[in-house]
C-alpha cells in the first residue's frame, strides 16, 4: 500500500522480472486479478455475441481480442464508446456490487472533502487495477494540515505535519495501451467510457490523459475533461503496428476536418460517424475557447489536417516506429 505520509506514494508493489520489467504472470495469478479479467471479458464477448479466443477466461491477451473485436465492429466512434460503456456499468452488478454507485452518490459524497473523495478512488485503482494498468502511483498531491494538537507528536517522530494525499492515479507504462498497441481502442475503449461512467455513476469528473510518447496514463479524479474535440489525446497520428480495421477513421478532430474539406460528408451526414452538419457545428461552436495553454482551436485543426495527410488515426508519430512495445 501506499505511504501518504508527506511524499509521493511509491510504485505498485508489484513482482518484476529479472529485467526489471514487470511479472505479469504472477500479478495475473492474484485472485483480484483473475475476477476482474474474466468479468470484464464475459461482459466483452456478451457484446460481441461471440467468444472468438480458446484461452481461459483469466487470459489478459484474450480479453484483449474481445476488446479488439467490439472496437472493429461497423459503426461509429460514439457505437463503440457506447458498447464499452455498457461493460463498465455492467462490471459492479457482475460482482454483485451494483449498489456501490447510489450508496456513494447519498451517503459518502455529500459528506466527505474532495481531497478525501479523490484519495479514496486513487487507492482503489492502486490496488485493483495493476493487471491491466502496470505499476501505478499517485500523482498530483493535495496537501492537507493535521490538527495542530498533533504537531508536537509528529515532529519528535519525525513525521510531516502535512498530508499529501494523491488526486490521480499514474501508469508508468499502461499495459492495456502497449497491449492493444491502437490509440482508437485507448480512446474509445477506455478513456471516453470510462470519464461518462465516472461522471454519471458516481458524481465524479474524470480526466484521462494518455501519453503516446511513453506509454504512461494519467487519471485525474475531480479533473474535468476537455471536450472530445479538443482533447489532445485525439491530435497525434497512429501507431505504426495498430491492427484496428479502422484506421484512421473514427476520432473527432479528423471529423471536423472532413467537415472543413467536405470529404465524406453525404447529404449532409458524415459517412463515417452518422452525425449530421448541425450535430457537427453544435460541437464544435465550444472551439471557440482558447485553452490553459494558449492552443487555439484552429491551430489544433490545422494539426489535426497534417495527421490526416499521413493517412493515419491517433496514436504515435511516424518517428516513433522504431518504439519497442
Amino acid at each position: 500500500m501506499p505511504a501518504w505520509r508527506g511524499g509521493a506514494p511509491a510504485s505498485s508493489s508489484l513482482p518484476l522480472l529479472p529485467s526489471g520489467l514487470p511479472d505479469y504472470a504472477s500479478i495475473d495469478a492474484l485472485p483480484q486479478s483473475k475476477l476482474l479479467t474474466a468479468t470484464i471479458r464475459r461482459l466483452l464477448v456478451a457484446e460481441v455475441g461471440t467468444d472468438s479466443d480458446p484461452r481461459p477466461w483469466t487470459s489478459f491477451d484474450a480479453l484483449l481480442t474481445s476488446v479488439r473485436q467490439v472496437n472493429d465492429r461497423p459503426g461509429s466512434a460514439q457505437d463503440v464508446q457506447a458498447a464499452a460503456r455498457r461493460v463498465f456499468q455492467g462490471i459492479l452488478p457482475a460482482l454483485a456490487l451494483g449498489w456501490v454507485p447510489a450508496a456513494w452518490r447519498a451517503a459518502v459524497k455529500p459528506n466527505f472533502p474532495p481531497w478525501l473523495l479523490h484519495g479514496s478512488f486513487f487507492l482503489v485503482f492502486y490496488t485493483l487495477f495493476p493487471w491491466l494498468m502496470g505499476p501505478l502511483q499517485g500523482a498530483e498531491h493535495a496537501e492537507v494540515a493535521l490538527p495542530e494538537r498533533w504537531h508536537p507528536l509528529l515532529r519528535k517522530l519525525g513525521l510531516s505535519t502535512v498530508l499529501r494525499v494523491p488526486q490521480a492515479v499514474k501508469a508508468e507504462r499502461c499495459r492495456f495501451l502497449e497491449g492493444a498497441q491502437c490509440a482508437s481502442v485507448c480512446v474509445n475503449s477506455c478513456k471516453v467510457p470510462t470519464q461518462e461512467w465516472m461522471a454519471d455513476d458516481f458524481g465524479l469528473q474524470l480526466h484521462i490523459q494518455p501519453n503516446y510518447s511513453d506509454f504512461s496514463c494519467t487519471w485525474s479524479f475531480g479533473k474535468e475533461a476537455p471536450p472530445l474535440h479538443l482533447d489532445d489525446a485525439l491530435l497525434v497520428p497512429c501507431f505504426s503496428k495498430c491492427s484496428s480495421q479502422d484506421k484512421g477513421t473514427k476520432d473527432a478532430s479528423r471529423q471536423r476536418a472532413r467537415v472543413a474539406r467536405g470529404v465524406g460528408i453525404v447529404n449532409g451526414v458524415d459517412s463515417f460517424t452518422g452525425e449530421t452538419l448541425e450535430e457537427i457545428a453544435a460541437r464544435a461552436s465550444q472551439a471557440a475557447l482558447v485553452d490553459a495553454a494558449g492552443v487555439t482551436p484552429e491551430d489544433k485543426l490545422e494539426r489535426a489536417m497534417a495527421v490526416q495527410e499521413q493517412g493515419k488515426c491517433w496514436s504515435v508519430a511516424e518517428d516513433r516506429a522504431t518504439c519497442e512495445v
